[in-house]
């Protein structure tokens, strides 16, 4: 008897343990889309922070989708991108929203990185991530939030088909 309990006990604490993370994913992207949509997106280019963005992320269609070989997980590109972002030669990383509707999570196809690197010293730390392009300047436009840009500090645009 004491064990039936015991496992009956365990699968309802499994059942919470569950609902308590998803319920916590659902709210994190429910306050980023409606952060989103108060920034003026669709209306508007709009950038998100990194961890904004990548806050309870656990959408491999979100960033990235077309890599079909070792596609990084959104941890992984939220690891390259914070160990990034320590530079002293990084400035700030922002993440462009392209879509929210029907969506797990909000997608993007492109990350704007404010560096004081070369393109070439960009492509070469961003290898594993495996980019269809990095562009300079802002690829669809400087977002309605997108903060100045300091003397000395370039826009890359790293952009996924």
């Amino acid at each position: 008897m004491c064990n039936v309990d015991q496992t009956t006990m365990k699968n309802k604490l499994t059942i919470i343990i569950i609902s308590i993370l998803i319920t916590g994913c659902v709210n994190k992207k429910e306050k980023l889309v409606d952060k989103i949509y108060s920034i003026g997106y669709p209306k508007n280019e709009i950038v998100v922070s990194l961890e904004d963005f990548f806050d309870g992320n656990n959408d491999r269609a979100s960033i990235g989708p077309n890599i079909h070989i070792d596609q990084p997980s959104p941890q992984e590109f939220y690891q390259y991108f914070s160990e990034l972002k320590k530079s002293e030669k990084v400035d700030d990383i922002l993440i462009r929203i392209q879509d929210v509707e029907d969506l797990d999570w909000p997608f993007t196809d492109t990350v704007y990185i404010i560096s004081e690197l070369s393109t070439e010293e960009l492509k070469s730390k961003l290898t594993d991530l495996k980019p269809d392009e990095i562009y300079d300047e802002w690829m669809y436009g400087k977002p309605i939030n997108a903060p100045e840009i300091k003397d000395g500090f370039s826009i890359f645009s790293v952009w996924w088909d």
